[in-house]
């Protein structure tokens, strides 16, 4: 493996990640519009799993409440890496 190719391997296994889930709904574009604007970063989405968002990045419910302005429920979980088993996807900012 090249130097590159393993330096891409060390930062999937060390990104930090948010994960937003509602279960059983499925999140808007203009929540995920505020979302990204609120917490200045990027938000990954995937059709076969409508009730999750990835985040780039560690960020509290707190943060994403403020950011999201209120509503709607969701847990947020705090990730490290792509091979994480709680990541229903590979975001495609990885």
């Amino acid at each position: 493996m090249n130097l590159m190719a393993m330096q891409i391997e060390e930062n999937r296994r060390k990104v930090k990640m948010t994960i937003l889930r509602r279960e059983g709904g499925v999140w808007h574009d203009i929540e995920v519009s505020r979302l990204v604007n609120g917490l200045v970063t990027e938000v990954s989405q995937h059709p076969q799993h409508p009730e999750y968002l990835v985040i780039f990045g560690h960020y509290t419910k707190e943060q994403a409440l403020k950011a999201h302005g209120g509503g709607f429920a969701f847990t947020a979980t705090q990730i490290t890496g792509v091979h994480n088993a709680e990541l229903p996807f590979i975001p495609g900012f990885v």
